[in-house]
């Protein structure tokens, strides 16, 4: 089986044997897909940044019969090392890499949702964009990118103005129509959910609000998120503990 070249980044990392690394790479032609780095660890490697989470450019993965390849070796473009250097903004790509994970899965080719990824981890790394700014943005773009576009438009029962978000159903509700389990959103977050939802991807970050209203789409955006994947994420938790610290 010949070597093949595959652009993409690690979006997971675990420790494997003594000495090996099991990565999960988002590719371009092949979606995530896991490969294995032997030796990485080892105390003669001298390339083990190029295999580690967040490791962006040109892997060679050599396919083999259990599905998982070998990473043979790699061109990296760029490490995204000032995520790494910050122990919140690393647990929040964490949670972003969770949830791309679950909404895509394995050998899934998605350039829209690796495009969305590689730019949130950017505007992390390199932009002043605030981490709420951040989540809720990418939180709303996955979605919609992944079929499970959120309907915005005014309550789903009479048509008045919304006031709550309805995490099951991804549509907004006003007071009248509430029911338990229904997040609520002042006209701001409505306005910014609407925004984010609506605009091209490319302008997903062009906007200037405060952080309350960020927190309430995001509060929004990640119960949307769980109820749809079935399951909460352990990494959003990590997130809001070592944010809050």
């Amino acid at each position: 089986m010949d070597d093949s070249v595959h652009r993409g980044i690690v979006i997971r990392q675990s420790n494997y044997g003594d000495a090996h690394r099991m990565l999960s790479i988002f590719t371009e032609d092949s979606g995530i897909v896991k490969a294995v780095r032997y030796g990485v660890r080892g105390k003669k490697t001298s390339n083990a940044a190029a295999f580690q989470l967040l490791s962006y450019g040109d892997f060679k993965l050599r396919p083999s019969g259990n599905g998982i390849m070998t990473a043979q070796s790699a061109d990296i473009i760029d490490g995204f090392v000032p995520v790494s250097e910050d122990i919140v903004k690393l647990a929040l790509v964490n949670y972003f890499a969770d949830i791309t994970y679950s909404i895509l899965g394995e050998a899934n080719p998605d350039k829209r949702i690796l495009s969305l990824f590689l730019n949130i981890v950017y505007a992390a790394a390199y932009r002043k964009d605030t981490l709420s700014k951040l989540k809720c943005v990418y939180e709303l773009k996955l979605m919609c990118a992944g079929g499970y576009m959120p309907n915005t438009g005014a309550c789903v029962e009479c048509g008045a103005e919304p006031e709550y978000f309805r995490p099951d159903s991804g549509c907004f509700v006003c007071a009248s129509h509430r029911r338990k389990g229904d997040v609520y959103v002042s006209p701001g977050a409505v306005s910014l959910m609407r925004y984010v939802t609506g605009c091209p991807d490319k302008r997903m970050l062009a906007f200037s609000t405060v952080d309350s209203i960020c927190d309430e789409a995001g509060a929004a955006a990640e119960r949307y998120i769980s109820a749809q994947c079935g399951r909460e994420f352990k990494s959003l938790s990590y997130y809001k503990t070592v944010k809050s610290i």
